[in-house]
């Protein structure tokens, strides 16, 4: 990827001096809030990744298939791109308030890593294979009682713009719940930040939520083909592949 259109290093200085002030504050604010009220913690989280896409000068826009009629609840978005560290700041600023699966690599990170155990999402270590699996269970539990989820089926940035290979997890979170799958794709997230680059550009963010899919009716043997549903829809909206040699990893 060119980097050749980064902002200035101290213009980028500047931007992230001020952003983690933003962050700082507005992490505060959300500790204070989120014991009492989902929906003001949820304002807060949004407020903040919108002052912070303001400082970057980078905005978020929502494209939707589904004219908002997204099927019967629960809904579970599946997100089936995650190219930047931007993606979840762009999702929370137009989706609905959801709950999230989130990597202990994510949670670690300072402030907007942190933000999502006040937010009650769940956190896995991938490694820990028991571990995640009591995760999703305990997502899965959630999801079925109504509340609305986001998972990523690839669970971890790509590098070079390239589909990794697709986790089981969503499938079997939705298909163990009976959720609406809401599949989604993020365009524009890696070209304001690619993996590894700490320049943020100015530029635009669109979240595209494609046909909704129903599981009602699947069972745990259907699994695979609802991945490989998921996996044709990825590759035919990004016009992607996933290498030939790569291999699903992933809970069962």
């Amino acid at each position: 990827m060119d980097l050749s259109d980064r902002p200035a290093f101290w213009t980028s200085v500047g931007r992230w001096l001020l952003s983690s002030g933003n962050s700082a504050a507005h992490f505060l604010a959300l500790l204070l809030v989120s014991p009492f009220s989902r929906s003001a913690a949820w304002g807060i989280y949004r407020h903040w990744g919108r002052t912070a896409f303001r400082i970057f000068h980078i905005t978020a826009s929502l494209r939707d298939d589904n004219n908002g009629d997204l099927g019967p609840k629960p809904h579970l978005y599946v997100w089936l791109n995650q190219s930047s560290l931007t993606d979840t700041v762009a999702l929370a600023q137009v989706l609905p308030p959801f709950y999230a699966i989130g990597n202990i690599e994510y949670a670690a990170m300072p402030f907007l890593g942190w933000a999502i155990v006040p937010l009650r999402f769940v956190v896995i270590v991938r490694q820990w294979r028991e571990q995640a699996i009591r995760g999703i269970d305990r997502a899965c539990q959630r999801l079925a009682s109504g509340e609305t989820w986001l998972i990523s089926t690839e669970g971890s940035r790509t590098p070079n713009g390239e589909l990794l290979p697709f986790k089981k997890g969503p499938a079997v979170l939705a298909i163990k719940a009976q959720a609406t799958i809401i599949p989604l794709a993020i365009h524009g997230a890696r070209v304001v930040m690619p993996t590894g680059e700490w320049r943020i550009r100015p530029g635009h963010i669109e979240i595209h939520l494609l046909h909704a899919l129903a599981t009602k009716g699947l069972t745990y043997d259907d699994r695979d083909v609802l991945l490989e549903k998921l996996r044709r829809l990825a590759q035919l909206e990004l016009g992607a592949t996933t290498s030939p040699h790569a291999r699903d990893r992933g809970i069962e």
